[in-house]
């Protein structure tokens, strides 16, 4: 029987992981002849190699993609393969820069935490059955990937705030479809969820030369009239992703994610007018994650983050999308330890 003070304890350490990770159910594992046993939603793998969470998603992402397909990236020319491939590359370099030991203490350059960051929010959405075939697909072709990896993003991020997830019938022609619906768990409020990503040459496996960073475009008003203009079910809520380096982006976002820059007042400004001066969402979540951007082992730039809530404060819609916003900052945290409770 456990005694109050283990229950206390547990608690906190609950409380503790809840305010670092957010709604995700805490990593299961156990030990057992020399191997860590790992559950990931209805399935559980194992490895002697796995001392820290950063070691199991190291291996999780090849796992998940399959032999097949991550063979055949090792055939292709460097500067050819999936992003994915090289970031993990830069994983592995640091690790072993860092040298032998039990526990050894490495900062993530920018690729390393691109890497760590997509493959933990990859984990939580398997580890809650929400990965289908199609996205996983999607994620694995060039192309396709920024999309794809942007409504990872999406996805962890309203699991992180205590939201469960439902895809919509993409079979159903009748109508265009967002990318799933969002339901909170505490108010039982429910969103339609877009997730937005401006594309750039040459950047997250786009075909073409990068631009110069002066001379990137600035315009995102047709992803939000691309969002708008499903006629989602639910309130709407648009996840978009900036893609800029982080100067950039300091440019557009400003010093106060608190107070909206002068750019981000026009950009809402120009939306509200184009949509009968009203705005067509329950809530924008603007988004830069420049880490992608570094060179190798350079240090990655910190990310961005500007929100906008239309709906008044004291509604259960309003906690809802509080709980979002709360969430969004929780990407990038990654465990180390094995959590014992």
């Amino acid at each position: 029987m456990k005694t109050i003070q283990q229950i206390t304890q547990k608690q906190r350490a609950e409380e503790e992981w809840t305010a670092r990770y957010g709604h995700v159910r805490p990593t299961v594992s156990t030990d057992n002849r020399g191997k860590k046993f790992i559950a990931i939603g209805s399935r559980i793998e194992a490895s002697e190699r796995w001392k820290f969470i950063p070691d199991f998603l190291l291996d999780y992402v090849p796992h998940v993609f399959g032999k097949d397909w991550w063979d055949a990236e090792v055939g292709k020319p460097e500067p050819e393969r999936h992003p994915l491939f090289q970031w993990r590359t830069a994983c592995y370099r640091q690790k072993q820069a860092a040298g032998p030991g039990d526990k050894v203490a490495v900062r993530p350059d920018g690729m390393a935490l691109a890497y760590l960051s997509f493959a933990f929010n990859l984990f939580a959405i398997e580890d809650n059955s929400r990965l289908d075939d199609l996205l996983l697909q999607r994620l694995k072709h060039p192309e396709q990937f920024q999309g794809a990896l942007h409504e990872v993003f999406a996805e962890a991020t309203c699991l992180r705030a205590g939201f469960k997830i439902e895809k919509e019938d993409e079979n159903d022609r009748a109508m265009r479809h967002a990318e799933f619906t969002a339901t909170h768990k505490m108010t039982d409020e429910m969103f339609s969820v877009e997730a937005k990503s401006k594309h750039r040459a040459g950047v997250l496996g786009q075909a073409g030369r990068p631009q110069p960073h002066e001379k990137l475009k600035l315009q995102f008003g047709h992803l939000i009239n691309d969002a708008a203009a499903k006629n989602p079910k639910h309130p709407l809520v648009i996840f978009l992703d900036t893609n800029l380096p982080f100067r950039s982006a300091h440019h557009v976002y400003g010093n106060d994610p608190a107070v909206p820059s002068r750019y981000i007042r026009g950009f809402c400004d120009r939306v509200r007018r184009e949509h009968g001066d009203k705005y067509p969402f329950a809530m924008l979540v603007l988004t830069n994650t420049p880490s992608h951007y570094g060179l190798p082992e350079e240090q990655p730039s910190p990310n961005h983050v500007h929100a906008m809530m239309t709906e008044p404060p004291g509604t259960n819609r309003r906690n809802a999308l509080q709980a979002l916003y709360d969430a969004v900052p929780l990407h990038g945290n990654i465990p180390n330890e094995f959590p014992d409770f």
